[in-house]
């Protein structure tokens, strides 16, 4: 088996990324990229699977497979359970086997109890979490709070290289559910472009007012939109501020009333959505530092490569 090349993949709900890497002097290069069907698009896992990447086998042999997200779930290729948190990398075991002569193994999700004593789950931002943790030295009791924003934001609380707990914001799936299957979205017209002021206006009232829950505030979506305070264009702007400042305000007031913030908050992503979160902490009062390293995930995954070898 030739074991200095290697691929990892991140396989999603609605994208396959596999990267052919290399293994030289200690360091891992990325050589090529190929993309695919995500886990909800696909029928026959191990025909998408070699369809991606026979090439890469045609030329380098049988190197070994490394896979992390939905494709570990109970609706992808193996069904390989949750790691239970605290947990750092170099505990964490994959299911391994064997098809067509490749050696694959696809690694778990995490699981935890959060801050709040209600459970939580996560499959695939794993690896850019230890992708960051595992990129350098870091002392046993350096705390950080990390964040993933996406369509489910990810709040993590690490611990040296050990992820502790994290728990979970339904925002950007909200926001979808809100426009698409509510009262709320009647009129509405959703766009991916947020506008000023109405972005801000709702953004301010979830900061500005500590007792204004992120439930009450939802109807003013309404109400401003048949009062004309907002227009069909904008009206899924505020209803963005309103999510995204209640989202960012209760997660840094959970971890501040329990003495988690230690330093900035370490934002995760390189899309405008997490430039904005970035932002949105400073506005609150949070130093935040951004990691716009796009190959996160992959470092994460090679982790794994590497100790297999």
């Amino acid at each position: 088996m030739n074991t200095s090349h290697f691929i990892v993949g991140e396989w999603g709900s609605t994208f396959m990324r596999l990267h052919l890497c290399i293994r030289e002097a200690g360091t891992v290069q990325i050589l090529a990229h190929v993309g695919g069907h995500g886990v909800l698009g696909c029928e026959d896992f191990e025909s998408a699977f070699f369809d991606a990447a026979q090439p890469w086998f045609n030329v380098h042999g049988p190197v070994p497979v490394i896979l992390a997200g939905m494709i570990g779930s109970n609706i992808g290729w193996r069904d390989t359970g949750y790691a239970a948190c605290p947990i750092s990398s170099d505990r964490i075991e994959g299911v391994h086997f064997q098809t067509r002569g490749i050696d694959i193994t696809i690694m778990p999700g995490l699981r935890c109890q959060n801050i709040f004593g209600l459970p939580d789950v996560v499959r695939g931002e794993e690896m850019q979490m230890f992708g960051w943790l595992d990129d350098q030295a870091r002392a046993p009791n350096e705390q950080h709070i990390i964040c993933l924003p996406g369509r489910h934001v990810k709040w993590v609380a690490a611990l040296g290289h050990c992820v502790q707990s994290f728990f979970t914001g339904m925002n950007g799936e909200m926001e979808e559910l809100l426009i698409q299957h509510s009262l709320l979205g009647r009129g509405v017209l959703q766009t991916e472009q947020l506008s000023d002021p109405d972005y801000t206006i709702g953004r301010n009232l979830m900061f500005d007012d500590p007792t204004l829950s992120v439930g009450h505030a939802l109807f003013a979506t309404r109400s401003r939109l048949v009062l004309r305070d907002h227009t069909p264009e904008t009206a899924a702007s505020f209803l963005a501020g309103v999510l995204i400042g209640g989202d960012i305000r209760d997660a840094m007031r959970a971890y501040v009333s329990r003495d988690m913030i230690n330093g900035p908050v370490i934002v995760i992503g390189t899309t405008p959505l997490a430039n904005l979160y970035a932002a949105e902490l400073v506005n609150l009062g949070h130093p935040a530092q951004q990691v716009k390293d796009p190959d996160l995930a992959i470092k994460g995954l090679a982790r794994f490569a590497l100790a297999s070898v």
